[in-house]
């Protein structure tokens, strides 16, 4: 649970409620669906192949094409997630301290990176019970403090209800509307489920167990702290809207990003509690830390399997080692996520900011896993169609988001009780800002009657600007579609052998339910006592030819590998 709650849900979850309203809260609804749903029907498939890196399961299901491609993609999206890792502590740092932003950045990665590196995994599992405890502990010191200094809870409900922050339902079919009942259910289960259904970091964990029972109890004693810690992290934003109502912080230019609110809050209220301060950016660091390691632990992991022990110089690798490398591994994707801060920094908020990068980079991966576990007809000319397609669809959105400022405005923010002598700086800043919005509004194009005000956003401006919550069910549908389509036409009618352990149980359970075209025929189910399943097939019968050296689990490698007789 630790490892997955960052300090962009510290932080971005109160930032958000802040500025949006505390119908963000739906969210913690749909992170606890999708946890059930990844553990269930993908984490369950990778713990009974008994694979290293997960995406070892694309090259048993398609090829090593397919595979590489994955990996690619997701050290990509990694290391662009772990920058906003990073990026999340700096911020609460520059805003308590007079460092620099920047210096803060490589201060930080820095020390992730050491203790990462010089720790390996036992430092990560060794100090996640601590750091989940920092965390709660943050939060609550904000909370209790925010109320003493409102004079009580009902002084902090009555101002955030009145500034519109207390909403607990928005039924607005709107796909524009930033945060609804829909965004944050459908929209965050897919947007997030990428990260954990074909991500390496959670299947290392869930692989760790002793057994799969284990490891889907785990799954739910995670979704159940997790998603309460996610709701819990509202709450702040609620009552820093109530402290700050009437002088809005990041306006007024005492910090530069609503990030930073509420570590802005911490300095000024807590200052004279001793220890008080460095106990709130201590959990910030714990949050950053316990993501940020399992995270370079897993990207060092996948690198090593993937790329490196294919080859030859590799295979006859000691432990120590492979150690060390994994070791050099680390540090080197360190040192990359500092370096790709300056990427992401310009992308939103915190949360904005990673909830866009999960649904449009991982999005086509999490569409090939889903092909594999869901869909014995597909194969991997289809996959890699579709695929390709879902990586393109990714590139326009992103391509968009970054040219165009898609962003929809927060509510209302208000500096009517902000000191006098900051009332220059908030001229020039709203002077600022309302050019800003006039210069995105208008289009000085010369016409015969003079200027012409645009009537609305473009086709494709208006097509990427829809909420960053449905990014995901663009491409991830596109990318199933596709490849299941082209796998259809490109396949023949020559037998496929797929083993039953790369599918999930409950497409073997209802296979009797699903078209002939999707589920070779030529398999009979059946489920064990012990409601485990197995499968009898023709092949079976070959397998039982070959020497014990040329088994695994009982079904012949050909067979496990689920390799096509076609020729691809």
């Amino acid at each position: 649970m630790a490892s997955n709650m960052s300090a962009i849900a510290t932080m971005g979850s109160a930032a958000e409620t802040y500025l949006y309203s505390c119908v963000y809260w739906w969210m913690s609804v749909g992170n606890f669906l999708l946890l059930l749903l990844a553990g269930h029907f993908y984490l369950s498939v990778y713990y009974r192949l008994n694979i290293i890196s997960v995406y070892e399961y694309l090259e048993i299901r398609y090829s090593r094409v397919v595979r590489l491609l994955a990996t690619a993609i997701y050290i990509i999206y990694k290391l662009l997630y772990l920058s906003l890792v990073i990026y999340a502590p700096a911020l609460a740092l520059s805003a308590v301290t007079d460092l620099n932003e920047w210096v803060a950045v490589v201060t930080v990665g820095l020390v992730c990176t050491i203790y990462t590196t010089m720790g390996g995994m036992k430092a990560v599992i060794w100090t996640d019970l601590i750091q989940m405890i920092l965390m709660f502990t943050g939060v609550s010191i904000v909370v209790i403090k925010g109320v003493i200094v409102m004079g009580g809870f009902d002084n902090v409900w009555r101002i955030a209800d009145e500034g519109g922050r207390i909403q607990y339902v928005n039924f607005d079919v709107d796909p524009k509307a930033r945060n609804t009942v829909w965004t944050g259910t459908f929209g965050f289960i897919l947007t997030m489920i990428p990260s954990l259904g074909a991500s390496q970091q959670i299947a290392q964990r869930f692989n760790s167990c002793r057994s799969e029972r284990e490891a889907m109890k785990a799954v739910y004693i995670g979704a159940a702290l997790s998603t309460a810690y996610l709701f819990y992290a509202t709450v702040p934003g609620v009552i820093l809207y109530a402290v700050y109502a009437d002088c809005d912080p990041v306006t007024n230019g005492e910090i530069n990003k609503p990030d930073q609110v509420i570590a802005y809050f911490v300095i000024q209220f807590l200052k004279d509690l001793p220890g008080m301060p460095g106990l709130f950016i201590a959990a910030i660091f714990s949050a950053a830390l316990s993501t940020l390691s399992s995270g370079l632990n897993s990207l060092a992991a996948v690198f090593f399997e993937d790329f490196l022990k294919p080859c030859r110089c590799f295979q006859n690798v000691t432990d120590q080692t492979a150690t060390v490398i994994l070791k050099i591994l680390s540090a080197m994707f360190g040192l990359l996520s500092i370096l790709f801060v300056y990427v992401v920094s310009n992308m939103g908020t915190l949360v904005q900011a990673a909830l866009s990068l999960s649904g449009i980079m991982l999005g086509p991966v999490f569409g090939v896993f889903t092909l594999g576990v869901f869909f014995p007809c597909t194969n991997t000319k289809g996959v890699l169609v579709g695929f390709l397609t879902g990586i393109g669809i990714g590139i326009v959105i992103g391509t968009g988001t970054i040219m165009y400022d898609t962003k929809q405005p927060p509510l209302p923010l208000s500096t009517d009780g902000c000191p006098a002598e900051n009332i220059t700086y908030i001229l020039s800043n709203f002077t600022t800002m309302a050019m800003t919005t006039l210069t995105d509004t208008m289009t000085a194009n010369q016409t015969e009657g003079g200027i012409r005000y645009d009537e609305g956003p473009s086709g494709y401006v208006s097509f990427i600007s829809m909420s960053h919550l449905w990014y995901a069910w663009i491409v991830v549908p596109t990318t199933v579609i596709v490849g299941l389509l082209a796998s259809l036409v490109t396949g023949n009618k020559e037998t496929r052998t797929i083993n039953p352990k790369l599918m999930a149980p409950v497409c073997l359970k209802c296979h009797s339910c699903l078209p002939s075209c999707c589920f070779p025929t030529e398999y009979e189910f059946h489920e064990k006592e012990d409601n485990e399943l197995e499968v009898t097939t023709a092949i079976d019968s070959k397998c039982q030819q070959t020497t014990d050296t040329d088994k695994e689990d009982g079904v012949c490698k050909d067979h496990l590998l689920g390799k096509e007789t076609e020729n691809i």
